[in-house]
């Protein structure tokens, strides 16, 4: 099985750069006072290039599975890649560490992450909730805090891909009227939308951007979306259209933790 690094897929890394404060005064006479100032006006001007750069700090890719590796040179290749498949195969994990591998590369310039504000059988209302939006989002975005800690080096360069919404998070009920133009748009729990919904995001993805729609059919949490559901009428209905690609994964792609595929064997018993 090949391996995808980082930065392997694309082809417009930059270059950063260093320099010693004292290549700028070697050829000048300055008074003790203003050497003091530009050493640290170099010294914060590094100090911030580090940060930015932990901020970017992606491990390389390698694909456990077959269907990993298949979902990733979907992701490079395809506009709009559409992955079910069941708990703990890595289908979010995937998604997130090949858009932050894109940004890394310059092909992109933030993921955004959408899902709706539905969960465990019932509808959440988060509007209610008090707190800034920012706050009210916390609670969906425990997929990217999980697996951002797998993609990344440090803990610090996640929360700074959050910080500075290199990441950005919305719900699916403010996409509406949205362009999103270079980035890659991760639709994740897909499995709670109707048809017209998916058709909505899909329809949001702008210049130089990708998309993917993902989810499981086994977690519906609503019943009008057993019989009305987007995630797999958008599966079978792109599915032969050029540069939509579809993945599917089984019990057998599990990863998370080895008794998960007998948890949910026992469960579809």
């Amino acid at each position: 099985m090949s391996d995808y690094t980082s930065g392997g897929d694309f082809n417009r890394l930059g270059k950063g750069y260093k320099f010693d404060y004292l290549t700028l005064t070697s050829n000048f006479m300055l008074s003790s006072k203003e050497k003091r100032r530009i050493r640290r006006s170099a010294e914060k001007m590094e100090k911030r290039t580090t940060f930015e750069g932990r901020g970017m700090d992606v491990n390389p890719f390698f694909a456990k599975t077959d269907s990993q590796e298949d979902l990733w040179k979907s992701l490079n290749k395809n506009t709009v890649t559409i992955a079910v498949g069941p708990a703990g195969v890595g289908k979010t994990l995937v998604a997130l560490w090949f858009g932050l591998s894109a940004i890394k590369a310059k092909a992109f310039s933030k993921v955004i992450y959408v899902r709706s504000d539905v969960g465990c059988a019932h509808q959440r209302g988060r509007g209610a909730l008090p707190g800034t939006m920012e706050e009210k989002m916390q609670p969906l975005l425990g997929p990217l805090v999980d697996n951002l800690s797998v993609v990344c080096r440090s803990h610090g360069a996640g929360e700074y891909l959050m910080d500075k919404k290199i990441i950005d998070a919305m719900l699916l009920e403010d996409i509406r009227g949205r362009s999103l133009n270079d980035c890659l748009i991760i639709f994740d729990e897909a499995q709670n939308a109707s048809p017209d919904q998916v058709k909505t995001v899909l329809s949001r993805v702008g210049e130089n951007s990708h998309i993917i729609v993902t989810g499981d059919t086994k977690q519906i949490d609503l019943d009008v979306f057993k019989s009305h559901n987007g995630l797999l009428d958008c599966y079978h209905r792109l599915a032969n259209i050029d540069n939509v690609g579809t993945v599917r994964f089984t019990k057998s792609d599990i990863v998370r933790n080895g008794v998960i595929a007998d948890i949910l064997a026992a469960y579809d018993d």
